[in-house]
């Protein structure tokens, strides 16, 4: 049990966080089943934005986590992510994929022009499992699990 004087998770806004991720993964999930060429502009655009929040959301809860659980200040999200790995909070591999997902949305927010979105419908056709796996132990932070 924690002290009054130690860092603590927000539990609501991390469940929030986590809703939300999970959210977008189902949309993308669902979208993706379609063929490719089947696909509208609007949905590979709506595929982009989910991916976006995805990401947005990994880094909040990495940031959250670094600040809150393991006192430390963290420069960026993808430093986050590999102080929660440092920490053993999360394996090497679920890092990796995280911090690949995080170079994704930096292309996808700042470099959107050069996007393929046929490269990018094959990456999301693989799956989530390192996002889920990640999603899953914060909810056991979450739980006092951990």
């Amino acid at each position: 049990m924690m002290s009054p004087g130690e860092p603590r998770i927000n539990k609501e806004y991390v469940l929030s966080v986590v809703a939300e991720a999970r959210d977008s993964i189902s949309f993308v999930k669902k979208v993706s089943q379609k063929p490719f060429d089947s696909l509208s502009d609007a949905e590979k655009y709506a595929i982009r934005y989910h991916l976006i929040i995805i990401a947005e959301a990994l880094a909040s809860i990495a940031l959250h986590i670094c600040r809150n659980m393991l006192s430390q200040r963290p420069e960026t999200p993808s430093h986050a992510v590999r102080l929660i790995a440092d920490n053993n909070i999360i394996p090497g591999e679920v890092a990796e994929n995280i911090l690949r997902f995080l170079r994704m949305r930096n292309l996808l927010v700042h470099r959107y022009w050069t996007v393929d979105d046929r490269k990018i419908y094959e990456n999301i056709k693989s799956d989530f499992n390192s996002i889920e796996n990640f999603l899953e132990v914060v909810l056991e932070i979450v739980r006092g699990e951990i």
